[in-house]
């Protein structure tokens, strides 16, 4: 017998491999959807989903054997592992590798075998899929080509959980930069406090200005503080560093003569729209995101997040102080996470539009007449393909969002009739869920400037929504109205004549608690996942930034367990025009 070799990059393999979290985790029906297929369309009687773990096989997905993992030196999925091909036994007692094997000559006396390695999206080898029979056996090229679908199929689900995995990730840390912005909210308050106590004698106010300096110096973030005529009265060692300048040098100056702000394209910032000027001029905070940049002497640039915060005693402005950051990684790792999402949709999307045309194929009958049972199986796989098509579709959609501004084209439409061949795609949907369906159109035509297609997407998220959410048996209704500036429509006042379209459903409804986070990327509600476990979280995010984006605006009310209605609003002149680089992908 011939053990199982190991590979050159065992070490970065085994780590690619745990970095997944799938090793002794419990059955999952994805997974064994998989097997079970695999057993039925070879009608072999065992097929494995195999991780090649550092001294075992362990099954994640097992069909056809008690067996929850075996020995990797013996194992048949060892040697396929390496393998750059699938990897067949037709007849293991005439294989000298394989012919005194404990498998072959005991139970289950494995005579065939059929593998292909499973790839993650690290590139590297963690596992096999395979069938196995008791018989030897011949395998075609049409048979290879199936087990290599089902085993691309297996991939994608493994690989889904690989982004899930990046996104709980995300959301982490989001949480730690909450959780340290309410840490500087804390400091800055400490401040204030301090400097409340100047009012007081005059031995406590050079202890509340050593607190004080104490505090706003060892923040890890850059501090400049001034006087209410906005000289310079402190700079931290961080600011120091940013700015590449000396307190010294700099303390007792207007803060506009020594920091120079400019935007994106180094256009230095007029001095009353800068956010200290603004700080002092009113009793606000005044935050600015990413468009500032620092420009230092030696003309190196780097943007900033900013907040500056007026100080007030007795209801006078004295000083502000400004925390500002660095944020040049910041923004780089959200572009190299928008730039990882939309590389992996792209290679993700391939494999499961292979299989989906394969599959057609075969359900059209052109390969050969099929069973019943074999058109259930495969209506499965197509169904499952499409949802995987669908998820990737909407990664792109937000990756491309992210990554800059995206093309919206106008050309004049009657928006009644965009909304009549939206409800018309759909219509099967809703019959298949017996669900009743009320149409509200204008009689006359209402013909403005719009983006079919992004218009199209936006509408078809929010009434599959509907669809999806709504009990079978219940209710939707769909109304087109034209509202003049200065009424109210769902609870909203319209500040220009607009064209909405309500889409109402006496569905699940949305937890009023929960409602404020509901056009946020990638939530979902409590409810919704309950009822709905399947979906990504991202059309209503897309819907809300192709409305924005376009002019538009979209909105709603609720009420758990009764029902929701969505509001789409676009002016009547029309949606906005704008050059983009990239198209939305239709989801």
């Amino acid at each position: 017998m011939q053990p199982a070799p190991i590979p050159k990059n065992e070490k970065k393999r085994l780590i690619s491999l745990h970095k997944l979290g799938l090793l002794d985790t419990k059955p999952e029906e994805r997974f064994d959807r998989i097997t079970r297929t695999a057993t039925k369309i070879f009608n072999a009687p065992i097929s494995t989903l195999a991780l090649v773990d550092s001294k075992r096989e362990w099954f994640k997905s097992v069909c056809g054997i008690d067996q929850k993992e075996g020995d990797r030196a013996v194992s048949f999925c060892g040697h396929a592992l390496l393998a750059n091909e699938i990897f067949v036994i037709p007849d293991t007692t005439r294989d000298k590798r394989f012919s005194d094997n404990p498998m072959v000559i005991g139970k289950p006396y494995i005579r065939f075998y059929a593998g292909v390695p499973i790839i993650n999206a690290d590139g590297e080898r963690i596992g096999v899929f395979c069938v196995k029979d008791i018989k030897s056996r011949k395998f075609s090229k049409d048979n290879e080509e199936m087990l290599e679908n089902l085993a691309t199929w297996a991939e994608l689900e493994i690989n889904s959980r690989n982004l899930s995995l990046a996104l709980s990730e995300e959301r982490k840390m989001r949480a730690r930069l909450e959780t340290q912005t309410l840490e500087l909210e804390n400091a800055k308050i400490a401040a204030s406090n301090v400097l409340e106590d100047l009012s007081i004698e005059k031995s406590k106010v050079e202890i509340a200005r050593a607190k004080e300096e104490a505090i706003l110096l060892s923040i890890g973030d850059g501090i400049i503080a001034t006087d209410e005529k906005g000289n310079i009265t402190l700079i931290n060692k961080v600011a120091e560093k940013l700015l590449d300048i000396k307190s010294e040098k700099v303390i007792g100056k207007v803060f506009s003569e020594v920091l120079l702000l400019t935007d994106e394209k180094g256009v230095p910032i007029l001095l009353d729209k800068r956010p200290t000027s603004m700080a002092l001029a009113t009793t606000t905070t005044t935050t600015t995101g990413p468009s500032y940049y620092y420009e230092r002497k030696d003309k190196i640039r780097f943007p900033v997040a900013i907040k500056v915060t007026p100080i007030i005693l007795d209801k006078k402005i004295i000083g502000t102080v400004e925390i500002f950051r660095d944020i040049t990684q910041e923004r780089e790792s959200d572009k190299a996470k928008s730039e990882f999402v939309s590389l992996a949709s792209h290679q993700l999307k391939t494999p499961p539009t292979a299989i989906k045309l394969l599959t057609e194929r075969i359900l059209s009958g052109k390969t050969g007449e099929l069973t019943e049972k074999q058109k259930g199986y495969l209506n499965d796989v197509y169904s499952e393909t499409q949802h995987s098509i669908e998820i990737v579709n909407a990664l792109l959609s937000v990756s491309r969002i992210e990554m800059g501004p995206f093309a919206i084209q106008l050309s004049k439409k009657d928006i009644c009739e965009v909304v009549q061949n939206v409800l018309h795609e759909l219509k099967p949907a809703i019959d298949r869920k017996h669900l009743r369906l009320k149409e509200m159109h204008l009689k006359k035509k209402i013909i403005v400037p719009i983006d079919e297609t992004l218009l199209t997407i936006a509408l078809n998220n929010l009434i599959t929504n509907a669809i999806n959410y709504t009990a079978g048996g219940g209710a939707i209704c769909v109304e087109c109205k034209e509202i003049r500036k200065g009424e109210t429509f769902g609870e909203k006042l319209l500040a220009e004549n607009s064209f909405v379209v309500a889409v109402a459903d006496t569905g699940y409804g949305i937890p009023k608690s929960q409602q404020n986070k509901l056009f946020a990327k990638f939530f979902r509600a409590d409810n919704a996942r309950e009822k709905q476990p399947a979906g990504t979280g991202l059309g209503l995010y897309i819907v809300k930034s192709i409305l924005n984006n376009s002019g538009g605006s979209v909105w709603f009310t609720s009420e758990e367990n009764k029902g929701t209605t969505f509001y789409v609003a676009i002016p009547m002149t029309g949606m906005k025009a704008k050059v983009g680089k990239k198209e939305l992908v239709d989801i």
